[in-house]
């Protein structure tokens, strides 16, 4: 090689690598994440009431056969403890749109688990009580409606589960490309739509329809007084399908939006970035139809992309 095409040769070289695009045009992401956006209060006193349509809960001859229907029997489902356990997803954005810059569509889903119980009566304080149908006038078993508890298997877990689905369609906009020849940094902000798939929550509407399935509406809880509704609230077989129906699919659709703020390096040529995205979660409606859950907050997103 003559001494002119190596000078020429070496003097290409930062003209490529200043005239090639920084970014891609087409990129793919993974993340992890940590989800601000959910929360939910403990139950309070004996629990959310669990109000049966054609039940009937017989109190026994030592309390005149006194029996009370539907409403009136004090079942009760609690949660607690509601926590985060891992959040996860990954994306692809299309870059170097005009006017708008990029578009993006992500997805994340999310893990938290809690402690879910249905407490049902299991004998009476006062037989002689002016009002035997009081729920303060019994004393309460439970059943844990959790993982552990009927031996499923759900992602490792062992309490009850929520799952969320999340996919957001973003548009985007750079707000700092630094430095201008090469970008190696990008800080860019968006906004777009998200629509999420979720589980159902333990909840009394759950277990109800649950129980009706079951016993097709019907079922007499006729028993001891010191030996109440131990036929159906603690049936094992009812109860796991109550844990089933929550791990059975992601069959609760709600809609939101979300701002992105985000920041990506990247070194020109090197096909592959790390990104850092925030997302402020504003919800259209409550996430679960049943429980509140929030769904207003911060998701964060860490990982690596591959750009093209």
């Amino acid at each position: 090689m003559t001494r002119f095409k190596k000078i020429c040769l070496c003097a290409a070289v930062p003209v490529v690598m200043l005239t090639a695009p920084a970014f891609a045009l087409v990129g793919i992401g993974v993340h992890y994440g940590a989800d601000f956006t959910l929360s939910m209060k403990n139950t309070q006193g004996l629990g959310e009431h669990v109000s049966f349509d054609s039940l009937k809960l017989n109190l026994g001859p030592n309390a005149g056969n006194t029996i009370l229907i539907g409403q009136d029997i004090p079942a009760y489902v609690t949660r607690s403890n509601f926590k985060s356990d891992f959040a996860f997803g990954g994306k692809i954005y299309i870059d170097v749109i005009p006017i708008i810059d990029a578009v993006e569509v992500s997805a994340d889903f999310g893990i938290w688990d809690y402690i879910g119980q249905i407490k049902y009566p299991n004998g009476i304080i006062n037989l002689g009580a002016a009002n035997l149908a009081d729920p303060n006038n019994f004393t309460y078993d439970s059943t844990k409606l959790t993982l552990n508890n009927f031996g499923l298997g759900y992602f490792g877990l062992a309490n009850t589960p929520y799952a969320k689905l999340q996919l957001d369609a973003t548009i985007r906009k750079y707000i700092i490309q630094f430095p201008k020849p090469l970008k190696t940094l990008r800080l860019y902000g968006g906004a777009g739509l998200t629509v999420n798939f979720a589980t159902p929550v333990l909840s009394s509407n759950l277990v109800q329809s649950v129980i009706n399935e079951s016993a097709q509406g019907q079922f007499d809880l006729s028993a001891g007084s010191t030996n109440l509704g131990t036929g159906l609230l603690n049936n094992d077989a009812i109860m796991k399908a109550v844990v089933q129906k929550i791990i059975a699919g992601l069959t609760q659709p709600s809609y939101g939006a979300h701002i992105d703020l985000g920041v990506m390096v990247k070194i020109p040529i090197i096909p592959i970035g790390v990104y850092v995205d925030g997302k402020f979660m504003i919800p259209f409606g409550e996430l679960d139809k049943y429980v509140k859950l929030g769904g207003m907050g911060v998701l964060l997103n860490g990982g690596v992309a591959l750009a093209f």
